[in-house]
C-alpha cells in the first residue's frame, strides 16, 4: 500500500461467547470515493495500537494492492515431470 487513505467511521473489537467480532461504522461519501472498476470498495481493517477516545480499538483504510502480472513461464508439462531414469541408464 502507498499512502494509507483513512475511511472514516468507527471500528471497534468486541469480544463474545462466539469469539471476537469487529464492529464498523463507514462513511459512505469514504467508500463511494474507492470504488473500483468492477464496483468493489478493498478495505483493510488494522489494528490501533492504543484504544482510540470513543473505545475504537481498530481503524479501516483503502486497501489499493494491485497485483504485477508475472511473466508467462516458458515450461511445458513434460520439463515439470520429475527427472525418472530412463531404461538406457540403468547399469545391468
Amino acid at each position: 500500500m502507498s499512502d494509507k487513505k483513512y475511511i472514516s467511521g468507527t471500528a471497534k473489537a468486541k469480544a463474545t461467547q462466539y469469539g471476537e467480532f469487529i464492529n464498523l461504522s463507514l462513511k459512505l461519501s469514504d467508500m463511494q470515493a474507492i470504488v473500483n472498476e468492477k464496483g468493489y470498495v478493498n478495505m483493510t481493517v488494522m489494528k490501533r495500537k492504543e484504544v482510540g477516545q470513543y473505545g475504537d480499538t481498530h481503524y479501516v483504510v483503502e486497501n489499493d494492492y494491485q497485483k504485477k502480472d508475472l511473466p508467462p513461464m516458458n515450461k511445458s508439462i513434460h520439463d515439470m515431470q520429475p527427472n525418472k531414469p530412463s531404461i538406457d541408464s540403468v547399469p545391468f
